[in-house]
């Protein structure tokens, strides 16, 4: 009988040091659809979609997109969110679309407009690799989106 005793006091004591779930403070952005693969010449714009989730529910603030197609994977563009009235201690779970138009509007990223053809090297394949922050400076994955056509 003591050693039974015995025995689940050190049980009791190793669940009891069981190390912290970082990976649920960890924003997870996911990819979900684009609304087009092939952008036909008179298409002026397409939106990504993304599913994001946080475990403690303080990630409001940007999505950062490196566009592929300028060579260097180290800059980010910063492409600001909207208010998601996520509160730190709250589980979030929401949508986010991120617009690439020739519209002219607020939208920070361009399909065509403002590209010079002698900066990019492949001017009718677009792509980009993108991730979030917290508050906490945790980062989700970089996710890589599918290549897009863009015809002119």
């Amino acid at each position: 009988m003591k050693k039974i005793i015995a025995l689940s006091a050190i049980l009791f004591a190793f669940a009891g040091c069981k190390k912290d779930n970082v990976e649920g403070n960890k924003p997870k952005l996911t990819f979900k659809s684009v609304s087009a693969e092939d952008v036909p010449a008179e298409m002026r714009m397409i939106t990504f979609e993304f599913q994001l989730q946080d475990g403690d529910g303080d990630t409001e603030d940007a999505l950062y997109v490196n566009d592929i197609r300028f060579g260097d994977d180290t800059k980010f563009d910063m492409v600001r969110m909207p208010e998601l009235e996520s509160h730190k201690g709250t589980k979030l779970d929401a949508e986010l679309t991120l617009y690439v138009s020739d519209l002219p509007d607020n939208v920070f990223m361009r399909l065509r407009d403002g590209r010079d053809p002698d900066l990019v090297p492949n001017p009718d394949t677009m792509q980009y690799r993108v991730f979030v922050l917290d508050n906490a400076g945790n980062s989700s994955d970089t996710i890589t989106l599918p290549k897009v056509a863009i015809h002119r």
